[in-house]
């Protein structure tokens, strides 16, 4: 009977369902035609993803590569203006920072960065900075002298106490390092705007503390790059090439081939993920910016890139002054740094990564898969990223993280990509209306 009485209710409800699904479908065909017309009107590049270049374009009044300031270089890289070892030419490979999870993405550093490096005939030299804290062991666990690949040399690794703001009214730690409250308080009067939604700015807003953190990081990558040019100095050799990599990144693809770009005067940054909207209806949000995670040129070039520390902490010529845009983040503070016409002496261009080169960031967590930044998060990773491309590069990613886990962990992993694309294929409507419905379970739900 209670069998009978539940079947009952479950048909009437069934049957009142579709009544309202006929009442409400076409209203609602019609809006998600309007939609998907719309999206598909937007500017794409290669996979269905806009360009970086298409970006640039909509940000700065039409004009592609508004960094180039010098005509444009052809040909070879120039390596006959650096020193070689024993035949081959120089890069440096900087990390910086908190270690996290480098344990776990050492393996796509190695095959994706390192042995491309090695296999075109270029010798790789590591120098990192890290931060002190409970995972700083990991920077001599994989990037120290004995567990680096074959071909691979240590070139310096250091790890500090973070650096700290000098407030007034506190003590100075013995041996610690101060970040200049002068630097810190120029940014704190802007205000900047390091999150990409809220943060306040009020004194004690999320926005002000998290100044002294960027500050730090600035730290660190000023100062590595010091390290690199002291081991100049005390070898007698010159490097022609500079890659800055975060040690959580998961890189996707081999790095491109360094012989055939142009490093003199040239940074190379991602093609995607910098931190503006050429469509917001926000001023402040449209304002161009560079993706900071990842970036490689030519040494001379990379030194005024990691050098913007230095620049707004300077005690006699900070640039952080009153034409120092307000609200920035930091993508768009590395904009404004880079188009500077007094950086314009050593960068004279910044261009996107040639092809294919995607890299999301592994956080550090207890679970083996789900720290992985996936580009559903928001803000998105690529704006326009189409369904499949982003299942195809996180899997990617994924995959080199659970290759780090041992054999167990990557076969584990695969059976649960086949399950889970099974369960995709049957899903697509409803998981394209709740990407772009309903942001709040998009941005927790597994790609």
């Amino acid at each position: 009977g209670l069998r009978d009485e539940g079947s009952g209710s479950c048909a009437m409800a069934m049957g009142r369902g579709r009544r309202l699904l006929r009442r409400s479908l076409p209203p609602c065909v019609c809006v998600l035609i309007s939609i998907m017309l719309w999206a598909s009107s937007s500017g794409r590049g290669t996979n269905g993803v806009g360009t970086y270049d298409q970006a640039l374009s909509s940000a700065v009044g039409g004009i592609v590569d508004p960094f180039s300031r010098a005509p444009a270089v052809t040909g070879g890289s120039g390596r006959g203006q650096r020193d070689v070892v024993d035949g081959k030419p120089l890069v440096a490979v900087y990390f910086t920072g908190q270690a996290r999870s480098l344990n776990r993405t050492k393996c796509s550093i190695d095959r994706n960065l390192f042995q491309p490096l090695i296999a075109l005939g270029f010798q790789p030299v590591v120098f990192a900075l890290g931060e002190m804290d409970a995972n700083a062991g990991l920077y001599q666990e994989v990037l120290g002298e004995k567990p680096l690949p074959a071909g691979v040399t240590l070139g310096g690794l250091e790890v500090i106490s973070r650096p700290q703001v000098a407030f007034p009214r506190n003590e100075p730690v013995a041996g610690a390092v101060s970040i200049p409250h002068s630097c810190y308080e120029a940014l704190r009067k802007k205000p900047m705007r390091w999150y990409h939604s809220g943060g306040g700015s009020e004194k004690d807003s999320k926005n002000t503390l998290y100044g002294a953190d960027v500050l730090s990081q600035l730290y660190y990558k000023a100062k590595v790059d010091e390290m690199r040019v002291e081991w100049e100095k005390v070898q007698g050799k010159k490097f022609e090439w500079v890659v800055n990599a975060r040690p959580d990144n998961i890189y996707v693809n081999a790095l491109p081939d360094l012989r055939s770009l142009p490093a003199d005067g040239t940074v190379y940054v991602p093609s995607w993920g910098h931190g503006f909207d050429p469509k917001s209806s926000s001023k402040v949000k449209r304002r161009a910016g560079l993706n900071d995670r990842f970036a490689f040129g030519g040494a001379d070039a990379m030194s005024s890139y990691h050098d913007l520390y230095n620049r707004l902490c300077s005690e006699t010529n900070s640039i952080a002054d009153a034409r120092m845009p307000p609200k920035m983040n930091f993508e768009q503070m590395m904009w404004w740094y880079l188009t500077r016409e007094d950086v314009a002496r050593t960068v004279s261009r910044v261009r996107s990564i040639p092809g294919e080169f995607w890299f999301l960031r592994l956080r550090h967590g207890p679970t083996s898969t789900w720290p992985l930044e996936h580009p559903s998060h928001l803000p998105p990773l690529v704006k326009d990223w189409p369904e499949d491309k982003r299942w195809e590069v996180w899997s990617a990613a994924a995959r080199q993280t659970w290759s780090c886990d041992g054999e167990r962990a990557a076969e584990q992993g695969e059976c649960w990509l086949r399950l889970s694309a099974e369960s995709r294929a049957g899903l697509t409507w409803w998981r394209w209306a709740v990407s772009k419905f309903w942001k709040s379970a998009a941005n927790r739900a597994s790609p």
